[in-house]
């Protein structure tokens, strides 16, 4: 992704554990692969707001909580 770029940002948590399964993140990128961008484990960068609905939801379905913001990369 470019910078200055608008992005929007999937994050996901799943009170009392550490992380995601492990399965979640192998098919989150066989799924989305170079159309979404890592932030930190539970952050995602992803280029359009309907790839992040997708991201969204396949985190919801491994009962993981998320929600979508809206951002822009800026140098700081």
């Amino acid at each position: 992704m470019r910078r200055n770029a608008e992005m929007y940002l999937v994050v996901w948590d799943k009170p009392g554990t550490r992380s995601a399964p492990g399965r979640f993140y192998r098919e989150m990128k066989m799924e989305f692969g170079g159309q979404v961008r890592f932030i930190q484990r539970s952050v995602y960068g992803a280029r359009t707001f309907e790839i992040a609905q997708r991201l969204a939801e396949s985190a919801k379905c491994y009962g993981l909580k998320t929600a979508i913001f809206r951002a822009a990369e800026i140098v700081a």
